[in-house]
């Protein structure tokens, strides 16, 4: 019995996670750029049981042991476009990522909704530079042009090439900010489109179907602990009042 309670709690567990990865999806449906995470589970080892009552008999087979949350991966699936007429907005079609200079090193975002700091130069909403291929780029007086391969004109004068990067996909982390941490590896194919934004990847009706999912399936879980609890104490009170 207490075996059946380990279980089912490494099942709360489980599906508690699963509900703060949906919960974290479905708060950035809206957030540029943003792409959805999936929980992957695993069950823990499991065990082989064999019958001590009867010697020489076969085994009578593994039991399993619960289940665990195994990891969380971002969906690096490509989001719809949307126009916003700003000569600054940029977006990515492909695979690749913008280049970002922060205090903690460089990072990695999809969201191209850039702005001009007092300097000129081109930065992301929280102020941090955005690299090009020479370093940060530093925009002067007149219309801006991206062409699909990132770089940026004004006039005649070209201001620099937007820095893509493609990154490992097992090494990306999310931080804040629609910020990531990863790994550079392999070339990166995305084309830029001015005057447009990448969506989110968050579907909210699959997020909610998944969500209630979710806890249909910790509730069962609960279930199953508070029956194993029932018992446990039926169990104890019948041993008692026998003796």
């Amino acid at each position: 019995m207490i075996r059946g309670i380990y279980i089912a709690a490494s099942g709360l567990l489980a599906e508690s996670a699963r509900q703060d990865v949906i919960a974290n999806n479905i708060a950035n449906a809206t957030t540029t750029g943003f792409k959805r995470s999936e929980t992957t589970a695993s069950p823990f080892g499991d065990m082989l049981l064999h019958n001590m009552g009867m010697p020489f008999q076969p085994q009578v087979g593994s039991l399993e042991m619960g289940a665990q949350v195994q990891g969380i991966t971002m969906i690096d699936s490509q989001g719809g476009l949307r126009f916003t007429g700003n000569k600054l907005d940029m977006a990515l079609v492909g695979t690749g990522h913008f280049t970002i200079d922060t205090p903690n090193g460089r990072r990695y975002t999809r969201d191209g909704s850039f702005g001009m700091d007092s300097a000129g130069r081109l930065v992301t909403k929280e102020g941090h530079p955005v690299l090009g291929t020479n370093g940060p780029i530093t925009l002067g007086p007149g219309e801006v042009r991206v062409g699909a391969n990132g770089t940026i004109t004004q006039g005649t004068a070209v201001r620099g090439t937007l820095l893509m990067t493609a990154l490992d996909p097992t090494s990306i982390s999310q931080e804040s900010a629609g910020l990531l941490a990863g790994t550079p590896a392999g070339n990166p194919t995305a084309r830029v489109r001015q005057n447009h934004l990448e969506g989110s990847t968050v579907n909210v009706v699959s997020e909610m179907v998944e969500l209630i999912r979710v806890m249909r399936s910790f509730e069962a879980n609960q279930k199953s602990v508070l029956a194993h609890d029932e018992a446990l104490q039926a169990s104890l009170t019948k041993v008692g009042a026998a003796g």
